[in-house]
């Protein structure tokens, strides 16, 4: 007798099949899984509403082979074979700005430091100027450039910073410009590819022109103004805690007010000195700190007792040419790392989470499987969302992204083109 269509052992409206390989990075056993990465062949999966409810191998769901005609309201995507994984987070990014810094790029390779050119003016506030000239269409239209391009590339899930305001008026542009961002991928033009935004106040970038010699204002400014009128507006505060930009005891007292209007924190941390950005992650129980290239081994103890994710940003090191903090040393102490590219004008300007992966691999002595996590569940740990997103498991969203290979190994072996065929948010 000829089966039913389709029969699925739960209700389904969406179903993936016919995936050759897939990559699911589930924190619980799945069955017919294999690997450290629970990796299903010729795999499928069901979908009812946006979340994961099935899991399996393709012949598990009796289809009819030969069609592929909706049966009861079911739409059947046809994966033809290749790699799926999660959606790729990206849980570090400066995506709203206006300019360019190419010059300084230029000026690093004649010499010039990082920190020398914050002491003239340029890198951060150079990108201030230019965001406080341009009018917030413009903003609104690069930042949707910008996270089209990270779509194409596999990022489902994307962190983005203000900090190129540093005034009341522009960091709150810049915060509606983010959570519009929100609302535009609702649209219908990007239904099954919809981008999830997530946004974060940076108002402690660095010290505005108009503030200079009168830090203490400034600080003021943005714990008795700027955190109370943007509760709401933004999930997560951070800070740049570093000589060229706040103190530790600046950082302290800013994340400890977010803290108290329900803000989660992040840090910038240790990336250009030893700043004790880390330790103060830990002290106050931020969701991360990111960079920690100058970080201590007591510190990153500290993190891990806490529970703070390492964030990683090796687009940074390949920019700035300065030394790769080694994976090795966070991996080995238990720390969950994530990779993200810390998009921006100045120290990263890439979009592209398949040169993080690459990057960690070639420079920061991480495996593959490493690599993957990292840019994925641990990225979703980053953002205190690994309950929703970040692997592919049964009560999960359903956010995947389809690779141009037949076997996932060829991540990070194959270089320099764009791996990602699509992706989907069902």
């Amino acid at each position: 007798m000829m089966p039913d269509p389709l029969q699925l052992p739960v209700k389904a409206s969406t179903v993936i099949r016919n995936i050759g390989q897939l990559v699911t990075i589930a924190q619980q056993p799945v069955t017919g899984a294999s690997g450290p990465l629970q990796v299903i062949a010729d795999a499928a999966i069901a979908v009812h509403e946006g979340v994961i409810v099935w899991i399996g191998h393709d012949s598990e769901h009796l289809f009819q082979q030969d069609s592929d005609t909706p049966a009861d309201g079911i739409t059947i995507v046809d994966a033809q074979g290749v790699v799926v994984t999660p959606g790729l987070v990206d849980s570090h990014t400066h995506l709203v700005f206006a300019g360019d810094r190419a010059e300084e790029f230029h000026l690093r390779r004649a010499g010039v430091s990082y920190g020398e050119l914050l002491l003239q003016g340029r890198g951060i506030l150079s990108t201030v100027n230019a965001t406080r000239s341009a009018d917030a269409e413009t903003l609104a239209e690069l930042a949707i450039a910008r996270l089209n391009t990270m779509r194409h590339y596999g990022t489902t899930t994307v962190e983005v910073k203000t900090g190129y305001g540093l005034d009341k008026i522009t960091e709150e542009t810049c915060l509606r410009i983010i959570n519009d961002l929100n609302a535009f991928e609702a649209s219908p033009t990007y239904q099954h590819s919809r981008v999830r935004v997530v946004p974060t106040f940076l108002g402690a970038h660095v010290i505005p022109p108009e503030y200079q010699g009168r830090r203490e204002a400034y600080v003021d400014l943005v714990v008795e103004e700027m955190l109370p009128s943007f509760v709401g507006l933004a999930r997560f505060c951070d800070v740049f805690c570093e000589r060229e930009a706040f103190s530790l005891d600046e950082c302290r007292r800013i994340l400890t007010h977010a803290k108290e209007l329900d803000y989660a924190l992040k840090i910038h941390a240790d990336q250009l000195s030893p700043s004790g950005g880390a330790r103060l992650a830990a002290e106050l129980g931020a969701t991360s700190a990111d960079h920690l290239d100058f970080a201590s081994d007591a510190d990153l103890e500290a993190m891990r007792e806490a529970g703070v994710v390492a964030t990683l940003l090796p687009g940074c090191s390949y920019t700035l040419r300065s030394p790769y903090p080694p994976a090795r040393r966070f991996i080995d102490r238990g720390l969950h790392v994530a990779l993200a590219t810390d998009f921006n004008p100045g120290t990263s300007y890439c979009e592209n989470m398949q040169m993080m992966l690459g990057l960690a691999m070639s420079s920061m002595g991480m495996s593959l499987e490493e690599a993957l996590q990292a840019a994925t569940i641990n990225g979703a740990r980053a953002l205190a969302l690994q309950d929703s997103t970040g692997s592919i498991e049964v009560g999960k969203h359903c956010e995947l992204a389809f690779w141009s290979i037949r076997d996932y190994h060829e991540i990070g072996y194959h270089f320099g083109i764009n791996l990602i065929q699509s992706v989907l948010v069902s």
